[in-house]
């Protein structure tokens, strides 16, 4: 058997093995089912607001993973505004920061699964590990409407403190006291904790500040907590509630509801602050609305009930926060067969074989247009002191190393420039990949001396060219979506590059470039 019949036969197997494993990841779906008590939700955000001008920040946070509810699928609309980073920096919590472009009106409205288990038992990164000193001095600090000082919380404080024999009482002993003592009342009470304490009522939320108060004036940390009570409700209304660092460990106590140490599983924080779900520096009008409804299960709902190993190959599992990160990855491939393509069969030459794709890469977090500019003046300014250094008759390595830390230097400035002038929403939204950069300035260098500087830009263009399109792959996020959830549409995409690593006829710009040899001779 050749070589190409081989290839043929290979590819074609690949591709059938594909379509099954599609086939059963669909049926395999459609069978699983939610576990008894479980339930799925749909929530929706509307947010209106005014920004003053361009360049102002927006934070948008979502419900956090807990033991007992997860989000399994987030969509965010907005128009006039950037996002800063996928995700939050802080792992226990989920916010999505927004910059304006413009001064005026914006509207962002957000909808987002989430799968409600009573009986689950998901990971939570929010009660795990022990309290760093910076996060203990935050959660022990005196802070607005918390007065932990104050005379009247420390005489409930010296008053609760007598007999209690651990700390795990005295906390028990608080929360009483803020249950049962301080009554709860709609309107003219106090909201802060001292005022509660002192009149022994207050609205809702000033029994959580008064607990903290309590607390933190016991050299316990404790923190508030805004979040929301998931139920059927075309105007659900953010709620606070507190955690306690007792026993190693972050602990729930709702003074409101008389929840102690457990939350119903419907609870799920957003905010470990008591603020707006949406807030901003200078923003005026804002105004927001939260709805939430129960919608029947999806094709693929995760049984909680059982567990098996099938599981490990369905990504969709994993944390909300990876699912761009690791959708991004699996379009690296389609962005590679485009490369190839254009390479193999078009015979449109590039700088690298991955160079387009790593190029386009670089630019999926940032603003394009901030992006080439940054791109063209450090690859002007590399360029320029490449050809000075080749006057040093430097060995490679050196060579590259001197032209890495430019690379470095010039990208740095860049962010501090864009960033001073609000181009750009965020730092990280122009940092490209050293290497790749670097690389491409000496292969132009050394392009330019052995070929030419006209074929050097023609390889420059037809490069960037490729990078664009392979840039429109890697922001389909539909696309890939659909490769996180049937990764086995790979086994096509190799099929294509092995039928395509076969190929030896003529590529389409050779028809072009002897296109004289065509003609019937006179």
């Amino acid at each position: 058997m050749n070589s190409r019949r081989a290839t043929l036969i290979a590819g074609l197997i690949l591709m059938l093995i594909g379509e099954v494993c599609v086939m059963l990841r669909v049926y395999y779906h459609h069978e699983v089912q939610l576990a008894k008590g479980d339930s799925i939700w749909r929530m929706t955000y509307n947010v209106g607001f005014t920004a003053p001008r361009s360049g102002v920040h927006v934070s948008v946070a979502f419900p956090a993973d807990t033991h007992h509810g997860r989000m399994f699928r987030q969509e965010l609309f907005y128009t006039g505004l950037s996002p800063t980073r996928p995700h939050s920096q802080r792992a226990d919590l989920r916010d999505v920061n927004l910059v304006t472009k413009r001064h005026g009106d914006f509207t962002v409205a957000a909808e987002f699964d989430l799968h409600i288990s009573p009986k689950s038992n998901w990971r939570s990164l929010s009660q795990a590990g022990p309290l760093s000193a910076e996060a203990r001095a935050d959660a022990l600090k005196i802070a607005k409407g918390i007065q932990v000082e104050s005379p009247a919380v420390t005489v409930a404080l010296q008053r609760l403190r007598e007999g209690a024999k651990s700390e795990a009482e005295l906390v028990d002993r608080l929360f009483s006291f803020c249950t049962a003592d301080i009554v709860l009342r709609d309107s003219d009470s106090p909201e802060d904790a001292a005022g509660a304490i002192e009149q022994r009522q207050a609205v809702a939320g000033g029994r959580a500040k008064a607990l903290i108060a309590l607390c933190r004036a016991a050299k316990i940390p404790a923190r508030p907590v805004t979040g929301f009570e998931i139920k059927q409700s075309s105007d659900l209304l953010p709620r606070v509630w507190v955690e306690v660092y007792t026993g190693g460990r972050w602990e729930p106590f709702d003074p409101d509801e008389g929840f102690a140490r457990d939350l119903p599983a419907n609870f799920l924080p957003v905010r470990r602050e008591i603020g707006e779900i949406v807030h901003g520096p200078d923003l005026a009008n804002l105004h927001a609305t939260y709805a939430a409804k129960r919608i029947p299960p999806p094709a693929g709902a995760l049984d909680t009930s059982r567990r098996s190993l099938i599981e490990i190959l369905d990504f969709t599992r994993l944390p909300l926060e990876t699912h761009h990160v690791l959708s991004l990855l699996l379009l690296m491939p389609l962005g590679a067969l485009v490369t190839s393509i254009f390479r193999t069969i078009i015979g449109v030459p590039t700088f690298g074989t991955f160079t387009p794709t790593l190029l386009a890469l670089s630019f999926v977090y940032a603003d394009w247009r901030t992006g080439l500019v940054v791109f063209a003046v450090v690859l002007a300014l590399g360029l320029t002191s490449r050809k000075l250094l080749d006057h040093l008759k430097l060995l490679m390595v050196p060579r590259l190393s001197i032209i890495l830390t430019l690379v470095a230097l010039c990208l740095v400035l860049g962010v501090s420039v864009m960033d001073f002038w609000h181009v750009t929403p965020s730092a990280q939204a122009v940092l490209l990949p050293m290497v790749i950069l670097t690389m491409t300035i000496e292969r132009f260098h050394i392009t330019t001396e052995e070929d030419g500087l006209p074929h050097a830009v023609r390889l420059l263009i037809a490069t960037m060219a490729v990078a664009f399109l392979c840039y429109l792959v890697l922001r389909w996020d539909q696309v890939g979506q659909l490769l996180l959830t049937y990764p086995e549409v790979h086994l096509f995409t190799i099929s294509a590059l092995m039928f395509i690593g076969r190929y030896t006829g003529y590529r389409l710009s050779e028809l072009w470039r002897f296109r004289d040899f065509a003609e019937p001779r006179q």
